[in-house]
C-alpha cells in the first residue's frame, strides 16, 4: 500500500520490450510514456510538480471529466451544485478532483499496477460514496487502461486519462498527422458547454477522416475554433460499449504511431491551446476519451450517471507501433 508520506514516489512499468511508463499514486498520474526510448508525452522530470500539475498533465480525472453547465444537475429529484472551477462551469471534477488525491496502490508488478480510491459521500458537491479501481497495464506496446467503479448512492461518473501526446521532440504539435474515425463533433459556446446535439466534421476544420496535419486544422477560419482558441471539442462514437479505434496520430519525423482505443462514447481533442511554462500552447495535444462534456444536464447524450445495482466499466488503450 502506498503511504500518505510517498505519494510522489514513481512506479516504474514496462512491456519487456519497447514501452515503458511511469506512474504517481498522487493523481493516479501517467508522469511518462516512452516508445523505443522517445518520451510521448509532455512530462516533467521532478515529481514534485504534479503536485499542483495545472494542466492536468498524465492525469486521472474524476468524478466528472470535462464540463458541467454552471456546476448544476439533478439526481433522483434532487438538485445539486458544484463549485465553478472554469468560468461558471465546473470542470474535471472540481477544485479537488480525482487528479488531486492519493490512490492506494493495491496491487504492482513489472508490467501492471492496480490504483484504488474511495471517493466520500459529498466530495466536491457528488452525492454517494464512490469507490474506483484503475488498472494500469504496459503490454505488447500498449499502455491499457482498465477502470471500474461502484457507489452506495446514484451519482456521476466519467473518467479519462489527460496525458498531453508529442510523439518526436519538438515544440510544436502543428507538424504530426491526425485521423479521428468520427464524423461528428459537439460545437460549443464561448464557455466550452455544447451548443446543442452533434455537427458535421465534413467540409470543415474539424474532418480528421482522412490523416490531415494538425496545422492544416488550426490555420483554417472557423468561429469553433475562435470559441476554444484551437481545438478543444469532444468527437461523438457509438454508445455501445464496444471497443473503438478513435483516432491515430502519427510523427513523421519520428515515424511513430499512437492509436486510441475506447470504449467511452466521445474523445474530446485539446491542442494544448491554454498551456503554460515549462511548456508551449500547442506543443502537443490530449486525445481524452470520456462521456459527452455536460451529458448529466442533457436527455439525448449519453447515460452519464451510476446506480447502486451497477458497475461501471470502461478502457482506454493507448496503442504504439
Amino acid at each position: 500500500m502506498t503511504t500518505i508520506d510517498e505519494p510522489m514516489r514513481v512506479i516504474q512499468l514496462s512491456d519487456s520490450k519497447n514501452l515503458t511508463a511511469e506512474i504517481l499514486p498522487f493523481g493516479a498520474i501517467i508522469k511518462s510514456i516512452k516508445f523505443k526510448n522517445q518520451e510521448m508525452t509532455l512530462s516533467v522530470d521532478d515529481p514534485q510538480y504534479y503536485l499542483e500539475n495545472p494542466f492536468y498533465l498524465g492525469a486521472t480525472v474524476g468524478r466528472y471529466a470535462n464540463r458541467i453547465a454552471e456546476g448544476r444537475f439533478n439526481l433522483s429529484g434532487s438538485q445539486y451544485q458544484l463549485e465553478a472551477n472554469n468560468g461558471p462551469n465546473s470542470l474535471h471534477g472540481g477544485v479537488k478532483g480525482f487528479n488531486k488525491v492519493l490512490w492506494q496502490v493495491t496491487k504492482q508488478t513489472d508490467s501492471e499496477v492496480e490504483l484504488y480510491y474511495c471517493s466520500v459521500d459529498g466530495e466536491e458537491g457528488f452525492p454517494g460514496e464512490l469507490k474506483v479501481w484503475q488498472t494500469i497495464t504496459a503490454e505488447n506496446g500498449q499502455l491499457l487502461l482498465k477502470f471500474k467503479a461502484t457507489c452506495n448512492k446514484e451519482t456521476l461518473v466519467n473518467f479519462t486519462n489527460h496525458c498531453y501526446f508529442n510523439l518526436e521532440s519538438s515544440d510544436t504539435i502543428e507538424n504530426h498527422l491526425l485521423q479521428v474515425n468520427a464524423t461528428h463533433y459537439l460545437p460549443i459556446d464561448e464557455d466550452s458547454i455544447p451548443l446543442d446535439g452533434p455537427a458535421p466534421v465534413a467540409n470543415s476544420c474539424f474532418d480528421f477522416t482522412k490523416p490531415k496535419l494538425v496545422k492544416d486544422a488550426l490555420t483554417q477560419s472557423h468561429t469553433q475554433l475562435d470559441a476554444a482558441n484551437g481545438l478543444d471539442h469532444c468527437y461523438v462514437f457509438e454508445n455501445d460499449d464496444s471497443l473503438h479505434t478513435m483516432a491515430t496520430l502519427t510523427s513523421q519525423q519520428t515515424g511513430i504511431n499512437l492509436t486510441l482505443k475506447s470504449t467511452q462514447p466521445g474523445m474530446q481533442l485539446y491542442t494544448a491551446n491554454f498551456v503554460g511554462a515549462p511548456f508551449k500552447p500547442r506543443q502537443a495535444l490530449c486525445l481524452e476519451a470520456q462521456n459527452w462534456p455536460d451529458a448529466p444536464n442533457r436527455e439525448n447524450y449519453p447515460k452519464a450517471n451510476l446506480l447502486p445495482d451497477e458497475e461501471y466499466n470502461q478502457v482506454i488503450i493507448y496503442a504504439f507501433s
